[in-house]
This record gives C-alpha cells, sequence and structure tokens, in this order.
C-alpha cells in the first residue's frame, strides 16, 4: 500500500499561502490609536514581552499547538470601573508603525491570530491572599461584537499570543486597549524593553505572576488552565542588560531572530545554532540524562559544550571556558569567542554607549588538532661517531612566499561636531563605501507621520536642519537597489538608534548591511517505503550556490540550512538577495541522505533549479520571497 509522507498540490498553493497569511493582509481596519483623545483614567502602567517559549494557546481558544507563543506582561490602572471592549497587539517597527509582520486580538476587533488573556487575580482569604490565573478569554469569538469585560483598579494580565512565525524577541510590538470612551496605546517594546508608565518604579525584567493557587471551590466547568509564568532566567547585570550588540561575520551583519546576543561576565554569548551554521559546522544537540549537549563539527574539527560547564572539549581535548554554555529564556547561547578563534577566526570587540559590535574576520592562522602524546617515550638512540663530513655547498636562498594580505578594516566615518537644530551623518554599506542619493527622515515625535527629508551626496553624506521647535526626532533611511531589473528596498535604523533633541542637533550615521530574503519550501512526497519515517521539515536540507553577484555586488558564498518556520510558511530565511542555484537532500535520523528533485514556479523538476527573489505575498516592502517546490526522484 502507498505510504503518504507529505503531498503539497502545487496547483493549491496561492490559497493555502493566503490562508497562512491571513493575518498579515486584512490591516485596513485597525483604528489607528495615534492622535485619538486617551480615555481619561485609563493607563498602561508597564507592557512588555517576557518570552518567546510559552505554548498556552492556539490560533483560536486555550489549546496547545506545538508552537511557542510570544508571552507578554500588561499592568493595567483603572480609576473606575470600565468596561474594556477589545485588546490588540500589532507588530510594529521602532517609531509604533505597522510593519505588517502579525496582528492579534480578542473577539470581533480587526482581523488577526488569538491574543489570550490571562488575569493574576488575587483573592483575600482568612489566611492571607492568594493569586489565582483567571482565563478572560478562553474561546476567539470573532464575529461577535462583544466586550471583553468590565475591569475597576490595579490589575496584572498574562498576554499570549498565538505563533505565525514572526513572534521574535527582536521584533517591536503595540497593545491597543479600545474602551467606549476611546483607545489607549503603548509606546512601542520588544524583548527586555518594557514600556514603563511615567511614575511607575523600572525594574530590569518584570517580575513573573506568582505561582497560582487552586480554588478550593471547583469551577462548574473545567476551563483549562494555562501554564504559569516560567520563572526568569538569569539575566546580564543592569549595565549590559539594554546593551545592543552587533556581530559581525567577514563584513556582513549577522541577524538572531529567536534570541539576541548578551554580555554576561565579560564574555558575549550568542545563539549556538546561528554560530555554529554561520562558521560552516554541522551542529548537533545531543541529551543524555541531566546533560545537555550543543556539538559541532567541520572538517576534522568538533567543538562540544556541555550546557552550564565550564569546560568544553575541542577536538577531544579539555579547554576551559570563562563562561559555559546556558540556556536562557529558551535559547542556548554560546560564547562567541572562544568558538570562533577555536575555529581559526580571529574576533574584535568594541562599545560606544550601549551599543556594540563584535567582528569575526578570517585569519592566517588556522586551528590544527592537538597531537595526542606518546604514553612511553621512545628511548633515546646511542650516538655512533660520524665520519668527517664533506664541505657542503653555500645554498642559493630560496624568496619567502609574499604574506597573504589582510583585508583592510573599515573605516570608521569622517568625524563631525554636533551642532544645534541639525542632523547629518554619512549613510554606507557593510565595507565602508558611500551610499549617495539615499533619502533619510527626521521622524518628528511630537506630531505623528511628520517627517524632514535629506538626501545623500556622493560622499554619502546628508544633513537637515531642524525647524526650532521643543521636541525630538528619529532617524531612518530608506536604500533601494537594483537587481536583474527588479527593484529592491530596505529601511535602515541609525547605527545609533536613539531619539534626538533637536536644540541640541546630533550626528547619526546609517550602515546597510542586510539585504536578505526568504524562501518557501514545499514537500511534494510519497513513497512506498513503509521504513521512511514521516517528513518533517527540520529534516530537509538546502544547500545555495551564488550564481553572479550578489545584490550589493558582493561574491557572496554558498549557504546551507535546514527547513523550518518562516514568517507566513516553513522554508528557510536570511538568505542576502542574489540568483542562486539550489539543491536539496531529506536527511531523516537513521537513514542516509537522500538526494531530492527540486522545482521553482512550474513542474519542472531536476537535480537543481537556479531562481532569483520576487515582490513578498505580503505588503512588507522588505519581505522579499522565492519558493520551492521539492520531491523524491
Amino acid at each position: 500500500m502507498k505510504r503518504m509522507l507529505s503531498i503539497f498540490n502545487k496547483r493549491k498553493q496561492p490559497s493555502v499561502i493566503t490562508l497562512l497569511l491571513t493575518g498579515c493582509l486584512a490591516f485596513g481596519g485597525i483604528a489607528n490609536a495615534f492622535g485619538e483623545t486617551a480615555p481619561a483614567g485609563v493607563i498602561i502602567k508597564e507592557f512588555s514581552l517576557l518570552d518567546t517559549g510559552s505554548d498556552v494557546v492556539g490560533s483560536a481558544d486555550f489549546t496547545p499547538e506545538g508552537n511557542k507563543d510570544g508571552h507578554f506582561r500588561l499592568k493595567l490602572g483603572l480609576a473606575q470601573k470600565t468596561t474594556i471592549n477589545s485588546v490588540v497587539l500589532r507588530s510594529t517597527d521602532a517609531y509604533g508603525k505597522d510593519n505588517f509582520q502579525g496582528v492579534w486580538r480578542t473577539n470581533h476587533e480587526t482581523t488577526g491570530w488569538l491574543l489570550g488573556i490571562v488575569q493574576d487575580k488575587t483573592t483575600t482569604t482568612a489566611s492571607g491572599p492568594t493569586h489565582e490565573n483567571v482565563i478572560i478569554n478562553s474561546g476567539f469569538q470573532k464575529d461577535v461584537k462583544m466586550p471583553v469585560g468590565e475591569f475597576n483598579g490595579d490589575l496584572t494580565f498574562d498576554l499570549y499570543a498565538s505563533d505565525n512565525g514572526t513572534i521574535k524577541e527582536t521584533q517591536y510590538y503595540v497593545l491597543e486597549i479600545g474602551t467606549p470612551l476611546g483607545k489607549v496605546s503603548s509606546t512601542p517594546i520588544k524583548f527586555k524593553s518594557p514600556m514603563i508608565a511615567e511614575g511607575s518604579p523600572a525594574s530590569p525584567s518584570p517580575a513573573p505572576s506568582p505561582t497560582p493557587v487552586p480554588s478550593p471551590t471547583p469551577t462548574p466547568s473545567p476551563i483549562p488552565t494555562p501554564a504559569p509564568s516560567p520563572a526568569p532566567a538569569p539575566s546580564p547585570t543592569p549595565s549590559s542588560d539594554s546593551l545592543l550588540i552587533h556581530v559581525f561575520f567577514n563584513g556582513q551583519e549577522l541577524q538572531f531572530d529567536q534570541a539576541k546576543p548578551i554580555l554576561k561576565d565579560g564574555s558575549t554569548l550568542v545563539p549556538f545554532r546561528k554560530l555554529f551554521e554561520t562558521l560552516g559546522y554541522e551542529v548537533k544537540w545531543v541529551e543524555s540524562g541531566s546533560t545537555q549537549q550543543a556539538i559541532g563539527t567541520k572538517d576534522g574539527m568538533t567543538i562540544e559544550l556541555t550546557i552550564n560547564s565550564s569546560t568544553a572539549k575541542v577536538n577531544g581535548e579539555n579547554v576551559s571556558l570563562d563562561v559555559p554554555a546556558q540556556i536562557l529564556n529558551g535559547s542556548t547561547l554560546v560564547p562567541l569567542r572562544f568558538v570562533a578563534e577555536n575555529s581559526g577566526y580571529e574576533v574584535s570587540y568594541s562599545r560606544s554607549g550601549n551599543e556594540a559590535i563584535v567582528k569575526i574576520e578570517e585569519s592566517d592562522v588556522k586551528p590544527t588538532p592537538t597531537p595526542t602524546p606518546n604514553p612511553v617515550p621512545a628511548p633515546t638512540p646511542t650516538p655512533t661517531p660520524s665520519p668527517v663530513p664533506a664541505p657542503t655547498p653555500t645554498p642559493t636562498p630560496t624568496p619567502a612566499p609574499e604574506p597573504t594580505p589582510t583585508p583592510a578594516p573599515i573605516p570608521d566615518p569622517p568625524k563631525e561636531d554636533v551642532e544645534p537644530y541639525v542632523v547629518k551623518g554619512y549613510v554606507r554599506d557593510a565595507k565602508g563605501q558611500p551610499i549617495p542619493n539615499i533619502v533619510v527622515f527626521a521622524d518628528n515625535t511630537l506630531l505623528y507621520d511628520s517627517n524632514l527629508l535629506g538626501v545623500t551626496d556622493e560622499s554619502g553624506h546628508y544633513r537637515i536642519e531642524l525647524p526650532q521647535i521643543a521636541t525630538t526626532y528619529r532617524m531612518g533611511a530608506d536604500v533601494t537597489k537594483s537587481f536583474n531589473g527588479k527593484d529592491f528596498t530596505f529601511h535602515l535604523n541609525a547605527d545609533l538608534n536613539l531619539p534626538l533633541s533637536g536644540s541640541t542637533g546630533a550626528v547619526r550615521n546609517f550602515t546597510w548591511s542586510k539585504f536578505d530574503g526568504q524562501i518557501y519550501i514545499y514537500p511534494f512526497f510519497t513513497s512506498t517505503d513503509d521504513s521512511l519515517p514521516e517528513f518533517d521539515m527540520s529534516d530537509l536540507e538546502i544547500t545555495l550556490t551564488p550564481v553572479g553577484p550578489l545584490l550589493d555586488g558582493s561574491v557572496g558564498q554558498t549557504i546551507t540550512k535546514r527547513g523550518g518556520p518562516v514568517a507566513g510558511g516553513a522554508g528557510v530565511d536570511q538568505i542576502p538577495i542574489g540568483r542562486y542555484k539550489a539543491t536539496a537532500r531529506w536527511v531523516p535520523e537513521g537513514h542516509a541522505p537522500i538526494a531530492l528533485q527540486i522545482s521553482h514556479n512550474d513542474d519542472k523538476y531536476a537535480d537543481s533549479v537556479e531562481f532569483e527573489f520576487g515582490p513578498s505575498n505580503g505588503v512588507s516592502t522588505s519581505s522579499y520571497l522565492s519558493e520551492l517546490v521539492v520531491k523524491i526522484p
């Protein structure tokens, strides 16, 4: 009997993609809270993203679905009894503008995924106060105009946003609360950057809800209780907590989606899989009892890191670590310098204010396996008399080989003095080359959607004169590049992405280093072999070889990645825009790898296929997309 491993009908792909992106397309009905009068007596005291490791809700109810949720904390102050009509979570840019990566909602308001709400309710008894987690909206009544509920006083809620492939700790989010008298919205927040209302005490990280105590009185009908908030993992010291770390590999900035790099006890820790795969390793995760290991292997080199152990192994030899590999907020982080330097790379670190830059560069000296010592020393031979040597002719000197030139470091932009009511700076690419004709904008934070524009000259320099009013600005820029007749636009944040005061002025430089797209991959599998396992996207290995220069003119490098969830679907992401030749293998555990045939936008399959990127299926200008189908020959 034929066994179906995974089937995806190509003719139905557009409708399936549409379903996957339902929550990202219909944004026309979102009521914008900016510019409205906030209802009196409704204050968002704190709003923060706690973690992305929970699994409490599904797409329509409180049922875990195997995907991780975004777990948010909301502290709300209501001066009087207030009806909350709706709660809407939107993904935005740093300025609070929609970036069309997702919307989560309660009941009828707008279009999107479920936003589950759990209230930490305090009840006073004779033995003292007890806490109980109460589900507020157990069902997703998207077509019923029904309020969330009526509340009063100081409240604490846990919000769970069902995963749609875009829940990321690097993403910004805004929360909107609708009442009969209007809406109130938070400022944009992201992981470990909580919004704290003026006058409220700030803390390095939000405190978790107390563990709920079961009520002695049984409820009439069983309601699933979400898992209690996980205890926060140890966090860096306050001085390091707000540090933004940029990691560059051979001049290109690495993007860490699931967890950001942190500085802990003087060492930079980064997500292990991204670092190992960037350095060319095949990665493996091993668990044996209470022992967990992250292992990377390539070209006869093996690095083994044991979680919470200060001893690692390089080619079987024990090496001490200053800071061990560890799991924080559900992500495995490893010491960057240790892994990179033991892989033959040079690492440099620099810091300015609350931003740091770590560069991983090629080194002329490559690591060699540590030789195994001989347990028994060889006996020293007895010297014998040597005959008188014949005169040795003078050797002809051999010219020394010319040293391999090392890449020149990226020069810093020219130093500029700050001028009152002026913002200026340079826009450059990852190699330090100027980029002319780039539109730079200063976004007035006092007036919504009020921008001042400037354009870079041939040296990449811009200058914007600011009006003499009391306000602050945030800076941004858009880079548009053409590739094989198609335009690609990317939004840039300033290297020092902090607001500036118009009266003092500022220097804000920009570096264009990220020009990535993503690839949806659809498996079309049938097999009569019952010994083969069910298909899992993480067992799909895709290899992409650049055909010609990339979008920025660089040569690029061959990329090998495993499939997984990406925004709006499944496949691979963080692929620099260019033309590639793609091949694919299925590598299920316990079976020899199986070479797959591959197709791009047609029904013609081959051992490899060349493709380019096109526009996104959504409305984002920078989520560029390509699609591949793979099948067993």
